[in-house]
């Protein structure tokens, strides 16, 4: 990419309707994600202020998810990467993140939920501001790895300069979550392996990774009984001396009591305290209760619009960078839906993971938010010398002119 700006090209809406329907799907999830939090909650007393409620609270980072997919798209996804073989300030990124992973093991900097260490508080704790370092890591780690593997070349198939490094990296950031958050550490690990599998990494050295993965489930879930009792839950969710059965029990009983139209928005029953967690990880069990399996079918089909959306993008990039990033980002999220909804119908055990744009929280949507954002960034930009597809011809049968069928410069 040289200096010149007019090599920097953002389509319009009208020439981009894979960005626009990434767009309005993405906005329709977050607006019916707030309805449905406010509904998971309505019927739960939270002491404390009006500020403190997770209801209001998962509407202000709903508000400013929507700001970032308003306007961060219009940032050029190239720029991140900077112009020289290694993307710096990528890589700095990522170590600011690592930073901030360890730093929510240290007493009066980071804070447990659950006795688990995974949130670095700002601010009292009233209403102060609490933040995932592992969403961080996880997105950081995605970026810089696209960035450097598409400038890789043919040294991307070579096992000990690019694939060594990349799974170092890897190792480090799945290190530094695993102990607290094996879902998300799982994520961080499949992403990983995703965005070298798109660079052209030879498929045997992805496949040495499978012994090391297997010994990491083992030693982390086989060996640790509270994570264990989650698999057995999900062998048997009615089981009476297995404690994490009552979840996923109660989890199955909220989707079948929601029959083919539900109770009614706000008329949920097992949502008043008998459902752990029913606004983060359970949110798609509630919203079965109240809207039914007609309503789930339309949730999981926006979801699906969205990921085929986000597939069109990564397949339409004009460069490597571009398609490993919206495939990868893409894919990240997809995956995170899929596991969501495979917890909640007690088809895989509980991980903790959310709902996409649907559950209640903070980090998780914002970063959701900025990935949709690059994903639509990179539908929007083309280099000058891409050609544009023609654009359909106007009522009277004349086509558009060629001025209108460009798109616009963007400036600096």
């Amino acid at each position: 990419m040289t200096d010149n700006s007019t090599d920097l090209l953002r389509m319009t809406w009208r020439e981009n309707s894979t960005g626009l329907g990434l767009q309005l799907v993405a906005m329709s999830l977050l607006a019916l994600g707030v309805i449905i939090v406010h509904s998971a909650v309505a019927s739960v007393a939270e002491p404390g202020q009006w500020y403190a409620r997770r209801d209001y609270r998962h509407t202000a980072f709903a508000i400013v998810a929507a700001i970032v997919l308003l306007t961060v798209w219009r940032f050029d996804y190239r720029r991140l990467a900077g112009k020289g073989e290694f993307p710096t300030f990528l890589f700095a990124c990522v170590v600011v993140a690592m930073i901030l992973g360890g730093l929510v093991y240290m007493p009066g900097i980071g804070y447990s939920v659950g006795g688990k260490h995974r949130w670095i508080r700002i601010g009292p704790d009233a209403y102060g501001i609490g933040f995932q370092p592992s969403e961080l890591i996880e997105m950081s780690m995605i970026f810089f790895l696209a960035a450097w593997l598409s400038r890789r070349g043919d040294a991307v198939r070579s096992f000990t300069k690019t694939f060594l490094p990349a799974v170092l990296l890897m190792l480090v950031c799945v290190g530094l979550v695993v102990r607290e958050d094996f879902g998300t550490a799982a994520l961080i690990g499949i992403s990983a392996v995703v965005v070298m599998f798109l660079a052209g990494v030879p498929f045997l050295y992805l496949l040495s990774l499978l012994a090391p993965a297997l010994a990491g489930f083992y030693f982390f879930v086989v060996c640790d009984a509270h994570r264990w009792g989650r698999i057995l839950a999900m062998i048997d969710p009615w089981s009476r001396t297995n404690p994490a059965s009552y979840q996923a029990g109660q989890s199955l009983l909220t989707i079948i009591t929601g029959g083919y139209w539900g109770r009614g928005l706000g008329n949920g029953m097992l949502k008043r305290g008998y459902l752990p967690e029913g606004e983060t990880d359970f949110i798609f069990s509630v919203f079965c209760e109240e809207w039914g399996l007609v309503g789930a079918v339309l949730l999981v089909g926006l979801l699906l619009l969205w990921m085929w959306h986000a597939r069109k993008a990564a397949t339409k990039a004009d460069n490597g960078f571009g398609r490993m990033l919206a495939g990868t980002l893409g894919f990240m999220i997809a995956l995170q839906a899929l596991m969501h909804i495979a917890v909640d119908l007690v088809a895989a055990p509980p991980t903790g993971i959310g709902c996409p744009f649907i559950s209640a929280g903070g980090t998780r949507l914002v970063t959701i938010s900025i990935a949709t954002a690059m994903i639509l960034s990179v539908t929007a930009h083309r280099r000058a010398s891409d050609e544009l597809p023609e654009l359909a011809a106007n009522p009277r049968g004349r086509s558009q002119s060629p001025a209108r069928r460009r798109p616009q410069p963007i400036a600096g």
